[in-house]
């Protein structure tokens, strides 16, 4: 014989547990490993060695008469 309404719905609601139970275990599973993945991508850019050379000569302006002052009084005064 068949089963009744009462225990079909209890099969389809143990399922639908299941099925929920699955997927948020997945998520879970998803979210983990991006995270992990963003950590390393921050660690190895953080070791990652500075380009120097693509800086270099690019602080060094001229300085103009006034700024030449200005240093020069903030020297004598920290003396």
């Amino acid at each position: 014989m068949g089963k009744t309404r009462a225990e079909k719905n209890r099969d389809l609601e143990r399922g639908l547990r299941r099925v929920k139970t699955q997927r948020a275990s997945y998520q879970r599973k998803i979210i983990g490993t991006a995270v992990i993945c963003f950590i390393i991508l921050i660690i190895v850019c953080a070791l990652l060695p500075a380009d120097n050379a693509a800086y270099e000569n690019r602080w060094e302006k001229p300085m103009n008469e006034r700024q030449s002052q200005i240093l020069q009084s903030l020297e004598e005064n920290f003396k």
